[in-house]
């Protein structure tokens, strides 16, 4: 039996369909079984919250200055001024919020909590507004580092996070 160039040709090119159209079924199959588990992820319910460490940490150590105790009352507000951006550290349950809003209110950063009216959530959003999100901009770029200094601390000291997904919005009223 002889095989001829145009019959070698015909069977290497549907060899090589056949492989794109195998190839092609399994990508597809491989992408909805992983859009099928992402989504089953995302749509559970969050056990734990995410700014919240999940061990309770222990006390101040001995010797160490006890800071002043910064109240829920004074934490929970909305001082923003209409036209400034504000970055925003966390949004979460209330628990969680007024946790990180005392430990940037220890070290020298006002925050405040701002209860949402969905699912018991609350924004944490640090404070002085400023003018513009450019990060270029000087009082920005300063804020911006020292949020990112604090959140640092903030991971350090059990929390979850280090706020880099940290975010300026503003705020019209």
């Amino acid at each position: 039996m002889r095989v001829t160039a145009g019959h070698l040709l015909v069977s290497i090119a549907v060899v090589m369909v056949l492989v794109v159209v195998t190839w092609m079924i399994a990508f597809r199959q491989g992408e909805l079984q992983a859009r099928a588990e992402l989504e089953s992820v995302i749509f559970q319910p969050v056990l734990e919250d995410p700014v919240l460490d999940p061990a309770p940490s222990a006390g101040v150590p001995a010797g160490d200055p006890v800071p002043a105790v910064v109240t829920k009352e004074s934490l929970v507000g909305d001082p923003r001024q209409e036209g400034l951006f504000y970055f925003v550290l966390a949004e979460t349950r209330l628990e969680g919020a007024l946790r990180l809003a005392r430990f940037c209110r220890e070290l020298g950063l006002e925050t405040w909590v701002i209860p949402r009216d969905n699912a018991g959530l609350a924004r944490v959003i640090a404070l002085p507004g400023v003018v513009t999100t450019s990060r270029t901009e000087e009082a920005c770029r300063v804020l911006d580092d020292r949020l990112g200094a604090i959140g640092l601390r903030w991971k350090e000291s059990g929390g979850t996070s280090s706020l880099e997904d940290r975010y300026l919005v503003r705020w019209d009223g």
